[in-house]
């Protein structure tokens, strides 16, 4: 199976141990192929939020399997220092296959690249294995009266209503090697 044109491929991108899988933007119309993983990784209003929001993220990138996307990863520049991570899903079929952990990389790497400081997500208090995923690639729990990441610290406080929290989701962020702490006014 061929990809369609409107999706483009950075180079063959990291591999999931194991599974041959190929890393690919999802634009335009052709995003539309996300939203059976997404419907496998969520239920009630995330849900309704992710499909909505993978039509209107600045990337949406996926993991294919045999021209199949098995994962999905949504993303947006929430300021041009600030990366956020929205939504990570797997298809059940393939999950515990690194799929997850190889968009979270793949999504800190294109953040990194396009100068963001921060990478910010969030994830139902919950769900053990996205907690454990974020941790293991250095994010941390952001406290709400931590200072802002322009004064050093990770608190997102002006960029909570962009990232769409809801009740029993914990917020997370990781300082992007290499970028600086220096001082600045908070955002507002």
């Amino acid at each position: 199976m061929s990809l369609p044109s409107e999706t483009r491929s950075e180079g063959a991108g990291p591999k999931a141990p194991g599974l041959p899988v190929e890393l690919v933007d999802l634009v335009g119309p052709d995003r539309e192929r996300g939203v059976p993983v997404l419907k496998g990784g969520f239920v009630g209003i995330y849900r309704w939020h992710a499909k909505r929001t993978l039509r209107t993220a600045t990337w949406v990138r996926a993991a294919l399997f045999r021209g199949e996307v098995v994962a999905v990863s949504v993303l947006e520049r929430l300021a041009p220092e600030v990366g956020y991570v929205y939504y990570l899903s797997t298809s059940l079929s393939h999950r515990r296959e690194g799929l997850g952990g190889l968009l979270l990389d793949d999504a800190i790497a294109r953040f990194r690249r396009d100068g963001a400081q921060v990478v910010y997500a969030a994830a139902e208090e919950e769900n053990a294995a996205s907690l454990a995923l974020f941790r293991s690639r250095g994010f941390r729990m952001v406290d709400r009266k931590e200072t802002s990441y322009r004064e050093g610290g990770l608190g997102a406080w002006g960029l909570r209503s962009r990232m769409t929290l809801v009740g029993g989701e914990v917020l997370f962020g990781v300082r992007l090697s290499g970028a600086p702490a220096e001082p600045g006014p908070p955002l507002r």
